[in-house]
């Protein structure tokens, strides 16, 4: 409502434009074109058919003192349905530090969201006409909605097969389908972690050198490769992604998490803060806020190693295995012997525990990512508060 603020809007259309237009397979219309609808009121329907979009993302900045408070919408063009909305507020530091912060957290959001609406959209689509693109985001959306792992997810994922039986070279199937076999790798919940990493890799490989430019790929493949115990290439992957889409919170999670396989566990947490910045609602929150405790107690502050593995946990108690374990020996850490141990039979009884019930099969687990001295010094800690906890050897 206040014309002295309008080159704040302004500078948001640009950025959120951009920034969108960056999304793979996604037709954005130009920010000049977007800016001549401003203040005016606005027929979703009749902008989707005049301009031949689906969706309108609509929205109002209210700065107020030192704070900005931001109103979001997606609408559907075709139904004028209301799919998605948010406020938030961020701090009004200077323009472009207020602009980048808005700009990634709405990025972000969208990635999510219209991944979902065209997935539902595919679903509607008659059998008959469904191609390797429709199922291909049918998998995308069902894989994020059951958080990538367990029955649902599984059945989501043989749509990525269905897909790829049509057209071997669907990026996106590839991309999706990588994770398949990398996650349960990660949790240590594979029965064979060596083959399972080697089969993500040969998918996210070959989506790269379809599209080099997929910055998701880049993360899978970046993930890929630290549980390879390839970290310095596995950072090399995540900071391309970084810079093909930097609003991409999962692979400024994943960053931070090769920090921590290089030992480099203060360095790990400016990436996890700004993942959780940029999706502060995202499906992975709670493998950052488990990751950044893991950094915590790699530097022996095990008070903030506590609060942030509890976080993690409260958010997904399931597949959360290594927050429960830094919860364990942080408790045990600070001679909280008694909640180390009612952590430790909480943690047992997860059914995604799967075979990690002992410090042995920890250790064989933690191979992999790579034999940094400082990460090697923190993974003995953990693993002596575990004992002290009560956690069998063997």
């Amino acid at each position: 409502g206040d014309p002295g603020q309008d080159y704040l809007v302004d500078a948001l259309t640009d950025g959120l434009t951009t920034s969108l237009a960056r999304m793979r397979d996604t037709f954005v219309i130009a920010r000049n074109t977007a800016m001549t609808f401003k203040g005016k009121p606005v027929d979703v329907k009749a902008i989707g058919k005049d301009l031949g979009v689906r969706y309108v993302l609509e929205g109002s900045v209210q700065p107020s003192g030192d704070r900005v408070r931001v109103n979001a919408q997606l609408i559907d063009a075709g139904s004028g349905a209301h799919l998605w909305a948010e406020q938030f507020d961020t701090p009004r530091a200077d323009l472009l530090q207020t602009q980048d912060a808005i700009v990634a957290h709405l990025a972000r959001a969208m990635d999510l969201q219209l991944v979902q609406a065209e997935g539902a959209r595919a679903k509607r689509t008659p059998a008959a006409n469904r191609d390797a693109e429709d199922l291909a985001l049918q998998c995308d959306a069902g894989t994020r909605k059951a958080g990538w792992i367990g029955k649902e997810a599984d059945a989501a994922y043989a749509l990525c097969d269905q897909a790829l039986a049509i057209d071997p070279n669907n990026v996106r199937a590839l991309m999706v389908l990588g994770t398949k076999f990398w996650l349960p790798a990660a949790l240590g919940l594979s029965s064979d972690p060596k083959g399972d990493l080697e089969r993500a890799d040969r998918l996210e490989t070959k989506a790269l050198a379809l599209d080099p430019d997929y910055a998701w790929a880049h993360v899978n493949e970046g993930v890929t490769l630290q549980f390879q115990g390839r970290t310095e290439e596995a950072v090399a992957e995540h900071e391309r992604a970084l810079a093909l889409d930097p609003s991409n919170a999962a692979a400024a999670g994943g960053l931070g998490t090769a920090y921590i396989f290089l030992g480099q566990f203060e360095k790990s947490l400016e990436p996890f803060d700004k993942a959780i910045r940029t999706s502060p609602h995202d499906p992975a929150l709670n493998l950052w806020y488990g990751q950044k405790a893991q950094a915590y107690f790699g530097l022996k502050n095990y008070d903030e190693a506590i609060e942030l593995a509890r976080r993690a946990i409260a958010i997904k108690p399931d597949y959360n295995q290594f927050s429960h374990l830094i919860l364990v020996a942080a408790l045990a850490s600070t001679d909280r012997d008694a909640e180390a141990r009612e952590a430790l039979k909480r943690y047992l009884a997860l059914p995604s525990t799967g075979p990690l019930k002992t410090i042995a099969a920890w250790k064989a687990h933690q191979m992999s990512p790579g034999g940094d001295p400082r990460f090697v010094e923190a993974e003995e800690r953990m693993y002596d508060g575990l004992r002290r906890a009560g956690m069998a050897e063997e």
